[in-house]
């Protein structure tokens, strides 16, 4: 539908009408993500109630990417190798990739690179403790808004996008100018529908703000996000990083380094063909 900045903004719950239905099993295990009490045989029972999810699930686990050498044949078996915190990442993955629509579309396989580069960032610099246990899958997610944006004007959302980065505009200024809100607000918006704890949402929702008011989880999705778009992994709205001099000493280093030149194209490569 054409989108006119003339006309008052769609409602929200109007602007997600079109995203993709998203697997309900991964959706509960999203609630309880950030919770380290929950016992194996409960998460392995709540996602073989999706026989979909479940096997894509085993063959993410069963892929070269994560080295198993040993053939894993049920999800309480992926669980007891590969751990809690990685089951839940490969569920959030599989789930994310099997509701992505239009994936023949370049400006989708953009965005979803953008989500698994950032995801992979996060976790790469989230170290141990609560940052690396949430850090991935808030990374992942950090996006949402951006499909809901363009699931709901296809045409005008990847136009809206293009513009800014010709121009050098600001992209959440001109999506809350088109929308009546910016991709991280929207985000905020559904993950709070879909009980997603506030420590992810909070850092979905900061994924902008800027890098010094920053810590923890927020922060390392933040950087993920950055970095993800200065290699060049889709278009979140920080097309005018080549640009920048100033950048925090962190996020320079980041950049720089053999993980972001070398290992992150090779990860993101290794997870698509595990789906593919």
């Amino acid at each position: 539908m054409p989108l006119s900045e003339l006309h008052a903004p769609p409602p929200l719950s109007r602007l997600v009408s079109r995203l993709p239905t998203f697997s309900p099993v991964a959706l509960k295990l999203l609630s309880v993500v950030s919770d380290s009490e929950v016992p194996f045989k409960e998460v392995a029972k709540l996602i073989q109630l999706d026989p979909a999810l479940s096997g894509e699930v085993l063959r993410l686990a069963n892929s070269g990417y994560y080295g198993r050498r040993c053939a894993i044949r049920s999800v309480l078996h992926a669980i007891g190798l590969l751990g809690i915190r990685r089951i839940n990442t490969l569920v959030i993955t599989a789930a994310l990739w099997g509701g992505l629509p239009r994936r023949t579309s370049p400006f989708m396989m953009g965005w979803w690179r953008h989500n698994i580069a950032s995801a992979l960032l996060a976790e790469y610099l989230g170290g141990s403790g609560e940052a690396v246990e949430c850090g991935y899958t808030a990374a992942i997610l950090h996006g949402i808004g951006q499909l809901a944006l363009y699931q709901y004007s296809p045409t005008d959302y990847e136009a809206l996008v293009s513009g800014v980065q010709a121009s050098g505009e600001d992209l959440l200024d001109r999506e809350r100018v088109a929308y009546g809100v910016d991709h991280a607000g929207l985000a905020d918006w559904i993950l709070e529908s879909w009980n997603v704890p506030q420590v992810i949402r909070g850092a979905v929702a900061a994924h902008h703000e800027r890098a010094s008011s920053l810590m923890g989880i927020a922060s390392v999705v933040h950087s993920g996000c950055f970095t993800a778009e200065w290699a060049g992994f889709g278009a979140c709205g920080w097309h005018t990083c080549h640009s920048m001099t100033d950048l925090p000493p962190h996020l320079d280093t980041l950049v720089k380094s053999d993980y972001v030149r070398e290992m992150l194209p090779q990860e993101i490569n290794g997870i698509e063909c595990s789906l593919l």
